[in-house]
């Protein structure tokens, strides 16, 4: 069993997690094997400090004990999960955990700038531990399962996946809940975008991007009414029209956190998730500027 510690309870994630692999108050068919929470660090919240104590109140009601620093999970686990809101605290809460030696998932967005993201693989490579880091709906059951037709429904030619797209000052442009719809897309079209424009008002926003083998891919992120998970992915054989649900999301995520512990190989790699850091950063970019197209080996 692996021994699991948690850094930052400002998110719902600390207690849908734990509740997930310590088996506490769930049916049956959202339980994950091979994994317990046993220590978590409350931490500092910049993003959502009243939530700290509802959330650390429900993981000691899991059976999991409170400590005080990011250090003081070392010696009681075999990897952590990072889990605060914003995502440019991450840098700082993993760097001591990745120094001991021990992996670590960080929960999405992975960080906020290009160098916080270098400098966190660099570090993990330098020890020699496994990072990495996914949203939850790169995993819901109906992209799995489209994942599973590919044969049936060819190669993908172009997306387009959608979602809400809140703003919050911590976690700047999509980074935010944005992140969802692009790792989305991501899923869908893999890695190779060379370039983004984005196209944005105050209720929604729209960014296309260029893969480097000719095909688009775009996200549309939305602010004012009906906000689903969705995507689209038009294939060599289909167009395939994907209601994405968040139902398994949780459960399928922690899988993958197990596996990625126990084989020390995660499902999302590095240069991946740099690539979506600076699609993020890119299409922010675009905004400023009025939605000129930006090269995603321009910004820094």
């Amino acid at each position: 069993m692996i021994r699991l510690g948690i850094i930052d309870c400002d998110s719902s994630h600390s207690i849908e997690f734990t509740r997930r692999l310590n088996h506490v108050g769930l049916p049956a068919d959202q339980l994950v094997q091979g994994a317990q929470v046993v220590c978590a660090v409350a931490g500092p919240s910049v993003m959502s400090p009243e939530r700290v104590p509802i959330f650390t109140s429900q993981l000691e009601s899991c059976g999991v004990e409170l400590l005080d620093r990011p250090e003081d999970v070392i010696g009681r686990v075999d990897a952590v999960l990072v889990l605060s809101v914003c995502g440019g605290t991450h840098r700082e809460r993993v760097e001591p955990i990745l120094r001991a030696g021990l992996p670590a998932y960080v929960d999405k967005p992975f960080a906020c700038t290009l160098a916080d993201a270098e400098a966190i693989f660099g570090l993990a490579a330098e020890n020699n531990v496994a990072v990495w880091s996914s949203s939850a709906m790169r995993f819901s059951q109906e992209l799995l399962d489209f994942a599973a037709k590919t044969s049936l429904y060819g190669a993908v030619q172009g997306a387009l996946s959608y979602g809400p797209a809140k703003l919050a000052d911590g976690n700047p442009g999509l980074f935010h809940y944005g992140i969802h719809p692009v790792e989305m897309l991501f899923t869908l079209m893999g890695p190779g975008c060379e370039q983004v424009r984005c196209d944005w008002t105050e209720g929604a926003e729209t960014v296309t991007g260029h893969w480097a083998d000719g095909r688009l891919g775009t996200v549309r992120g939305t602010r004012t009414g009906a906000t689903y998970y969705g995507a689209v992915a038009f294939c060599d054989n289909s167009v395939v029209t994907i209601p994405a649900s968040a139902r398994y999301g949780y459960r399928n995520l922690c899988r993958e956190i197990v596996r990625a512990f126990e084989t020390g190989q995660p499902p999302v790699p590095p240069e991946q998730t740099l690539e979506i850091v600076r699609f993020v950063l890119a299409a922010e970019q675009s905004r400023q500027s009025a939605g000129q197209s930006v090269r995603l080996a321009d910004v820094g």
